[in-house]
């Protein structure tokens, strides 16, 4: 498994541990207050837990909050302005999209990720082009 954390730094990590494990549809009220919670998303399309870190911080909770699941590198930016610390990736997440992709999550906005320059559309440019490259 693999961490990203908000501060952009990337590694390979051989355990992780939180003091408590949630879905991301937990209620607010449900959250007990501990040191540090993993938050799980169900799909790529749930935001709930994006929710959930949002009014996690907003309440005041100030421990470690983590995202793992079915997410997508272009999510991870949106996960650390959402409130979350780091994201857990899987091995198998790590195939899917490559190191590089979650690497760079943090430090490219999802425009220059997809587009070489302001002008360009299409599969012709930006990572799509480099990713299917003979």
């Amino acid at each position: 498994m693999w961490l990203l954390k908000s501060d952009g730094s990337f590694g390979c990590i051989a355990d992780f541990a939180a003091d408590l494990e949630l879905a991301g549809e937990t209620p607010l009220d449900a959250v007990p207050q501990v040191g540090s919670i993993l938050i799980a998303f169900a799909g790529t399309g749930d935001g709930r837990g994006f929710s959930l870190a949002r009014q996690l911080r907003a309440r005041g909770f100030a421990g470690a909050l983590t995202a793992t699941g079915a997410l997508i590198p272009d999510q991870a930016r949106h996960a650390v302005q959402s409130g979350f610390d780091s994201v857990l990736i899987s091995d198998e997440r790590i195939a899917r999209h490559g190191e590089s992709a979650w690497r760079d999550a943090l430090t490219h906005s999802v425009r220059e990720l997809y587009l070489a320059d302001g002008t360009s559309r299409g599969s012709e440019h930006g990572i799509w082009a480099l990713r299917h490259a003979s």
